[in-house]
């Protein structure tokens, strides 16, 4: 299934430098490849969307590092945290996820 999505977005990211690149109207495009404007719409907006946030990464550490000095943390170029030495691991998750909503 997740190879399938993959295999999806290269396929439109594909064909959005392909848009790019014909100077044609995205209705116009959209006929030409095959597809109805709005699916080329849909596909564009997302791609878009994903370029804005940078994609997120989820990081899984197998063990806490013991923070000598404090670590910073920026998301989205919107929100620093700072974290120093004995954090709660699962509550510093929590706070990402309701960051990662906000965004």
């Amino acid at each position: 299934m997740q190879r399938d999505k993959n295999d999806k977005l290269t396929f439109w990211k594909r064909k959005l430098r392909e848009y790019q690149k014909s100077g044609l109207s995205r209705k116009d495009f959209s006929r030409q490849i095959g597809f109805n404007k709005s699916t080329l719409d849909y596909w564009f907006a997302r791609i878009s969307k994903e370029k804005k946030t940078g994609g997120l990464v989820e990081l899984k550490p197998t063990s806490m590092p013991i923070l000598k000095f404090p670590l910073n943390v920026v998301v989205a170029d919107k929100y620093r945290i700072e974290l120093h030495g004995g954090f709660d691991p699962i509550l510093f998750a929590e706070v990402m996820k309701a960051l990662e909503s906000l965004t």
